[in-house]
């Protein structure tokens, strides 16, 4: 296998960290050249950060001319941790829900994350904004947020709306901003979470409330509806955990991508 790995001094902290990791625990096998931009120099391109303004348009292109692309972004849990943090990864899209299948369940086991119940019928709805980044792509500014918050308040008229930005920023028209405490004060209560693609909706599957995705490796879970089962919760975060990885794994990690490129 031979691949080209992206190492940009634009990366943060935990980005840097993570494909440092991965280049120093690549196996004898995988023929690495490392690089600051895209040079064309292997079949197969992993990066930080897919929706980085200059990156996506190296990725797009690279997938366009055939090849394949690994991504890494924050995790999908303990991404807040301060040293042994979590950092999710995906291959040739976005997200990865397209590959999740059913898998070992150790990995998520060993988090010792429990499952919550915290949807309450007559609660109130989330709705989450999205990053700058897609806004950027999809050119369309905060159109989707304010078409959403529309359609939230005829669906659920009377009903207490809330707003969770991606950053600090006004509420659509009617709507309350809930930007301040951690996701889990937000969701406690909630009857439903709506959002693009946002990892708040593998938060929601954990607290139990229904989601209503268009994207996102949640969207693996909820294109089936919004409101699973707890067992298919649980089926669903121990394929997830299979999709990201700690720098202290970076070997486990590349027998995992190694096998799904395959």
């Amino acid at each position: 296998m031979e691949i080209e790995i992206i190492l940009a001094s634009d990366f943060s902290v935990r980005g840097r960290k993570i494909v440092q990791a991965m280049i120093n625990a690549a196996p004898q096998d995988v023929i690495v050249h490392v690089s600051d931009c895209w040079q064309r120099k292997a079949p197969i391109l992993m990066t930080y950060g897919l929706g980085h303004m200059v990156r996506r348009h190296w990725t797009e292109e690279h997938l366009r001319c055939g090849g394949r692309i690994i991504g890494w972004d924050l995790g999908y849990w303990n991404r807040d941790v301060s040293l042994n943090f979590s950092m999710r990864v995906t291959i040739d899209s976005d997200h990865p829900w397209r590959l999740i299948g059913p898998m070992p369940a150790h990995r998520w086991d060993s988090a010792q994350i429990a499952l919550r119940e915290d949807f309450d019928p007559r609660g109130h709805i989330v709705l989450c904004g999205s990053g700058w980044k897609q806004r950027r792509w999809k050119q369309a500014g905060r159109d989707w947020e304010d078409e959403k918050a529309s359609e939230l308040k005829r669906r659920f008229p009377g009903r207490r709306i809330v707003y969770r930005p991606k950053r600090p920023e006004k509420a659509p028209d009617g709507l309350e901003v809930m930007d301040e405490g951690d996701i889990e004060d937000v969701l406690r209560g909630a009857a439903l979470v709506v959002c693009g693609h946002s990892n708040v909706a593998v938060d929601a599957c954990i607290a139990g409330v229904p989601v209503e995705c268009e994207d996102g490796a949640a969207y693996a879970l909820y294109r089936h509806g919004s409101a699973p089962s707890r067992e298919q919760r649980l089926e669903f975060l121990r394929s997830l955990a299979w999709w990201q990885w700690r720098c202290s794994e970076a070997s486990e990690a590349w027998e995992f991508l190694k096998a799904q490129l395959q």
